[in-house]
């Protein structure tokens, strides 16, 4: 079905319907025969315009089609004998078809529906989880929009990934607004700071309670895995103590303990089976998220998140092991360039420390 206004007009008067729909600006409205509003002067009916708050967009106008329609039933009752609901159609700032709810399932609608352009799982993840940010009940403007922006930290992932979907949003929606210049300057490599030493991180682990969560903590240290990744992994019961992962985010691959002591102290090849319904590889890493942070409150010092631990076994391949890049890279299941893109900066600063610790070690002479 095609939404045009003319489109539409036609389908109105073939329904002989009485009413039509307008345009004003960047707006629509209904035009029909109505009795007089509430007080008003009138005694009689007469041609009036109510104003609907929706854009002249393909989702404003199939809209707006739904509420002449409404509108028409309303009129055959009123000619039937019955008052003319007024309340519904006057005195709200706001439209229904002008929230944060509409145009956020307009939006949904149009690009997961009809274009098919990103999948049910893209769609809960990164824009949904922005969305939810805005109050479904309070009209949609970029004066909202940027609020929202600015109420989130700089600089960060979350305030750039939500600028990038309100702009889509506002685009979609007719707001005239550039939001650009807020999303500020995101970038990956920045997040990896503090990260717990190698101490620290066997110390936790033997803090967690859970024997579930402690296997799992422990093939994330030791083999630098995603977190949705222990959901598809095996671990060989003898030396080297290799990881087989089945399936994940970059597909099966083979990789080798970081400390290999660790596999073995920790008995890695006892798998634990996590129980979940879940599916997506999102939704089983923030299961993983979920049930490790439980354990990391209770426990003086980790003040880390999961995907640090993949870090540090980044770091520690190439700083500890003196792995060469590019064998680093095919176990941790990224490009080369990927690798050297999140972690050179940081294995530059860990390598130069180690040398500096290893030269004054080797000195044994005095200072003059």
């Amino acid at each position: 079905m095609r939404y045009s206004l003319e489109e539409i007009n036609k389908r109105l008067k073939a329904s002989k319907s009485g009413v039509s729909l307008r345009q004003r600006g960047d707006t629509l409205s209904l035009r029909a025969t109505l009795p007089s509003r509430p007080g008003s002067q009138k005694s009689t009916h007469s041609q009036q315009d109510l104003a609907l708050g929706m854009y002249a967009n393909p989702a404003g106008l199939k809209a707006a089609e739904g509420k002449a329609i409404e509108l028409a039933a309303d009129i055959v009752r009123w000619k039937s004998g019955r008052p003319f609901p007024w309340d519904n159609w006057l005195g709200k700032k706001t439209e229904a078809a002008n929230t944060c709810k509409y145009w956020i399932e307009a939006f949904k609608e149009e690009f997961l529906i009809k274009q098919q352009k990103f999948s049910a799982s893209t769609w809960e993840r990164h824009y949904l989880l922005q969305f939810n940010r805005l109050d479904p009940n309070s009209e949609l403007t970029g004066e909202l929009l940027l609020k929202t922006i600015l109420s989130l930290p700089s600089n960060s992932w979350t305030r750039y990934h939500t600028t990038s979907s309100y702009i889509k949003l506002a685009k979609f929606a007719l707001i005239d607004i550039d939001l650009r210049p807020y999303k500020g300057k995101y970038n990956s490599t920045n997040t990896i700071k503090d990260l717990p030493s190698d101490e620290l991180i066997a110390q936790i682990r033997d803090q967690i309670t859970s024997q579930m969560w402690q296997w799992g903590y422990g093939m994330l240290a030791t083999y630098g895995l995603r977190p949705h990744e222990i959901f598809f992994a095996t671990v060989e019961p003898n030396p080297p103590y290799k990881c087989q992962v089945s399936e994940g985010k970059t597909g099966a691959r083979t990789i080798a303990p970081f400390y290999p002591e660790w596999a073995e102290r920790w008995k890695l090849w006892e798998k634990k089976e996590f129980r979940t319904q879940k599916s997506e590889y999102w939704e089983l890493g923030k299961r993983v998220y979920q049930g490790l942070y439980y354990y990391f409150k209770k426990i003086d010092g980790a003040n880390l998140a999961p995907y640090d631990l993949r870090h540090c076994y980044a770091i520690r391949a190439s700083v500890v092991f003196e792995l060469p890049v590019t064998t680093s890279a095919k176990l941790m299941g990224h490009s080369v360039m990927e690798h050297l893109k999140t972690y050179q900066r940081h294995i530059d600063e860990k390598t130069n420390s180690l040398a500096v610790e290893r030269a004054i070690a080797r000195f044994d002479g005095k200072a003059p």
